[in-house]
Order: C-alpha cells, then sequence, then structure tokens
C-alpha cells in the first residue's frame, strides 16, 4: 500500500462528501451521527465475527502495525462510502425514495464483489444495508463512513490477531526465555518475566481421535512434550504424524479428546506465543530478499534475534540479498528454521526439518536444536530418519494407523524389541531357537535372536564353515519395524 494511493482515497471520498446531494436526515441530531455509525459499526462486527478478539490477543501486536492498517481500513472506507452511500446513493434517493434507493444501492454494492459467493457475498449485502441506512437515518455520510470504518478495523486487527503467531503460515516464532544465546539481550517485557517458570508440560494430545471423511487419521491418542526434551514422533507415510502435529498447534480441532499447549487451547493466540513452527509443506514469498523475510518477521518481536545473527547460524550469510525465489529447497528450510527462532521461542514444532538439507545443513539444524534444548526448550518433530531421530532424540513415539505403538526413550524401545541382529555368510545354518526370525539371500543370512551368545556359541560347536560375522545389537530401526507391524 503506497502513501500515493492512500492519498489518492481520500482525495477521492473529499470530493465525493462535498459532491453528494443531502439526505434530509430522520434524525435531527448531527453530532450524534459519528458516535451512531460506529456504534453500528461495532454491533455489525459482533454479529457477523465468528470469532471474538480478545484483549490479549490484541495486546501481543505491534502497536505501530495497528495504527498503520487502521488508518488505511479507515481511508478505504470513506472512499467506498463516499462512492457507494454518497454518489448511488444519494443521486437515487430523489427519483426513487429513501427505500428502493438504499435497497438498489445495497445490491449494486454487493454485486460490485463479483468473486464473492455464499456467506461472503451475504455479508457484503448485510454490511452495504448497515452503513446505507446509517447515512439515510442521519442523514450525515460522515455516519456512514464512522460505521464502515470500525467494521473495516476490527476485520483487520481479528485477522491480525489469527497470522501474527504463524507469520507467512509455514513458520511462527514467538517470545519465550530461553537461556544463553536465545534469551533477549535487553530487559525482557512483563510477559516475558511471566514465562521464564512455564509448566513442564509443553502440550499435550489426551484420548484424541481424527477423522477426515472415512479415513481414522488418528484413534484415542495420548501423547506429551516436555521441556528440556526432543520429541521424535516416526511413523509411515499416513500415519497420522502430521495430524497429530496440527492438532497440537491449532490447525485442525480433534473429533474427540483434547489438546492443550501450555494449559491452554492450542487456538488461542495467548497459547501460541511461546512457539515457533516449521510446517512440511514451505510457501515463502518468492520475490522478498532473505534478509527482509527476516525483518519482516523480526518486526513482530520486541526481543528479536539479530538479523546478522540468524543468517549466520543457519548458514545464510552469503544469501541475504538473494530472492528466496532462487534459493534451493535445502536452503529455503534453514531460511525457515531461521524464521521460527526469530522470536526466540520457548518450543519449536518441526514437521521433516531435515528433509531436503544436506549434510552440512543437517549439522547446522542438528547443533541449533542441541542448543535449544540445552537451554531448558523443546522441540517435537515428525521424520524418516530413524538413524538421526536415535542419535539426537531424548524421547521418540512410534504411530502406526493412527495409534501410538509405542513410546519412550531409544534404549526403552530397543529394549522392548530384545533381540539382536546376527549376520554371517555361510551355506547352511544350524538349527535355529524357535523364537528367531530370519532373511537369506543366497548364503548371506540375517538372524534376529533373543541371545546372540548362545546362537555363535551353537554355530560354533556346530563345525559349519562361516565368515563375515557380524553381531549387531538392536536399532531404532528395528524397534520401529517390529512395533509398527505387530500394530497392524
Amino acid at each position: 500500500m503506497t502513501i500515493s494511493r492512500i492519498a489518492g482515497w481520500a482525495a477521492f471520498a473529499a470530493l465525493g462528501a462535498a459532491l453528494a446531494p443531502p439526505i434530509d436526515p430522520w434524525v435531527d441530531a448531527p453530532p450524534r451521527a459519528v458516535p451512531l455509525g460506529l456504534a453500528s459499526g461495532v454491533m455489525l462486527f459482533a454479529l457477523l465475527a465468528r470469532r471474538r478478539i480478545t484483549l490479549a490477543a490484541v495486546a501481543s501486536l505491534p502497536l505501530a502495525g495497528v495504527a498503520a492498517r487502521s488508518l488505511v481500513l479507515t481511508v478505504r472506507a470513506a472512499y467506498e462510502e463516499a462512492v457507494w452511500r454518497g454518489l448511488v446513493l444519494g443521486l437515487l434517493a430523489a427519483p426513487l425514495g429513501r427505500v428502493c434507493a438504499l435497497v438498489t444501492s445495497t445490491l449494486l454494492f454487493a454485486g460490485s464483489h463479483l468473486r464473492l459467493q455464499g456467506r461472503r457475498a451475504a455479508i457484503h449485502v448485510a454490511t452495504g444495508a448497515v452503513f446505507g441506512l446509517a447515512y439515510v437515518v442521519t442523514g450525515r455520510l460522515t455516519a456512514a463512513i464512522a460505521a464502515h470504518a470500525a467494521y473495516n478495523v476490527l476485520v483487520g486487527i481479528g485477522r491480525m490477531t489469527r497470522s501474527h503467531m504463524s507469520v507467512l503460515a509455514t513458520s511462527g516464532a514467538v517470545t519465550g526465555v530461553i537461556p544463553s544465546r536465545w534469551a533477549p539481550s535487553r530487559r525482557p517485557s512483563r510477559t516475558t518475566r511471566r514465562s521464564t517458570v512455564p509448566s513442564p508440560t509443553v502440550a499435550r494430545l489426551e484420548a484424541v481421535s481424527k477423522s477426515f471423511g472415512r479415513v481414522r487419521a488418528l484413534e484415542s491418542v495420548d501423547l506429551e512434550l516436555r521441556e528440556g526434551e526432543i520429541l521424535g514422533l516416526l511413523g509411515r507415510n499416513g500415519a497420522g504424524k502430521s495430524t497429530a502435529l496440527s492438532l497440537l498447534l491449532g490447525l485442525r480441532r480433534p473429533d474427540s479428546g483434547r489438546a492443550v499447549l501450555y494449559g491452554r487451547d492450542p487456538r488461542d493466540p495467548v497459547a501460541r506465543r511461546h512457539i515457533g513452527v516449521v510446517l512440511q509443506e514451505i510457501s515463502l514469498p518468492p520475490v522478498l530478499r532473505v534478509a527482509e523475510l527476516l525483518d519482516l518477521v523480526r518486526a513482530h518481536f520486541r526481543h528479536a534475534v539479530p538479523r546478522d545473527e540468524l543468517l549466520e547460524r543457519f548458514d545464510l550469510a552469503e544469501a541475504g540479498r538473494r530472492q528466496i525465489g532462487a534459493l534451493s529447497g535445502g536452503e529455503q528450510r534453514r531460511l525457515a528454521l531461521a524464521a521460527a527462532v526469530a522470536g526466540r521461542p520457548a518450543a519449536l514444532f518441526l514437521d521433516e526439518p531435515s528433509a531436503a538439507i544436506d549434510v552440512r545443513g543437517r549439522q547446522v539444524l542438528w547443533d541449533e536444536l542441541s542448543a535449544f534444548v540445552a537451554g531448558g526448550g523443546a522441540v517435537l518433530l515428525t521424520t524418516h530418519q530413524l538413524e538421526e531421530a536415535e542419535r539426537h532424540a531424548t524421547r521418540v513415539a512410534l504411530i502406526a494407523r493412527g495409534r501410538v505403538a509405542g513410546e519412550g526413550g531409544v534404549g526403552e524401545l530397543r529394549a522392548r524389541v530384545g533381540r539382536t541382529r546376527v549376520s554371517l555368510r555361510a551355506e547352511s545354518l544350524p538349527p535355529l531357537p524357535v523364537s528367531a526370525s530370519i532373511s537369506s539371500t543366497l548364503d548371506r543370512h540375517v538372524i534376529h535372536v533373543d541371545d546372540a551368545e548362545a546362537f555363535v556359541a551353537t554355530l560354533v560347536r556346530s563345525g559349519i564353515p562361516y565368515h563375515d560375522l557380524e553381531v549387531t545389537r538392536p536399532t531404532l530401526e528395528d524397534a520401529f519395524l517390529e512395533l509398527t507391524e505387530a500394530d497392524r
């Protein structure tokens, strides 16, 4: 939105107001025109709004941004009222009468928005009727402008509160308190001081079920993310990992059960004030430069991480002046991660964070997450990289067919599998224990046994020639395969 365009609107609105034919007021109280218009706009918003605006949500918005947006919306309201009520309704009032002029101008106003259908079209009919009625009843165009401006400003603030904590739809980061380099470099605000001792439980799902048509994505799932841990959600494609993540973020509602984020409904902006998010599908504006995007995100937070520090930490220093559309997939994902931590969040929710990232990028990612968790942060991530989860996750949850098939530390899950992998080359094998499983290709055999020492001893006593013997303890992949297969 340019200054010249705003000035043009304002000039046209003033011209329209000057040329608008006067309407004899039904209420002979011109000084009340603006208050009556403001009241009608506020009541109209209260009737049509699907979501309420809380004072806490408004308080979290940057004051300068709210003021600038309100000014633009007010000027635009004056421009539209000068056209539709001042000129159209005013000109039609004499030949058609007030009522017919009001109906005709309202339908023309709604019809001018040809792309709107259904509820949105009905809303334009309702708003046009109320704005026109304010003009007809008071006889003052200022009443219609006040009603239109009040309604537009409230709608604009509502949209800002819904999008403020998840900037650009793919990443969001909000002020939290994390020691060391994650901490604010200046005196923290009151909100920040209150969050220094948050609940040990960051987020949880309680007996949650979710379906999409006939597909049952989650079935009675209990899950908990705690401070100071990396919780890895593992599962095959379609197992329900991303659905669980979207419920914890308030992007979807559970059919039954409850999702909780910092003790609140995840859709509450106050709850999301403490988190940073990177979803699997990244959709960053391609024409913005890397530094511009980071500055845009940082502008939402009082104690944001300096831009140059973000560029350095995520290995993007050389890409700062490049357009996002020219970045590789891995660079875009690192940029999304940088944006997610720009506001110093207390928890991170990452959907496939290492996808499309090269070896160097993965090292940067895990270094950052390790430092974040060491400072008391919490991380929930979904991944197909079992080796990475085994190396870095504090706790893992295996999801299969919408259910939690296993949960706990990596060592705990390996212990649940309990069998050791023995591989060797031999023409034949001695008798195997009943509980053993075997996979053979020509003379290469892979056997999973409960007691590897006893099996090797039996092999030696049998006298069968063998070579390339390897004994490997159970891995997270073994646990994943066995536990998820058992859940089928």
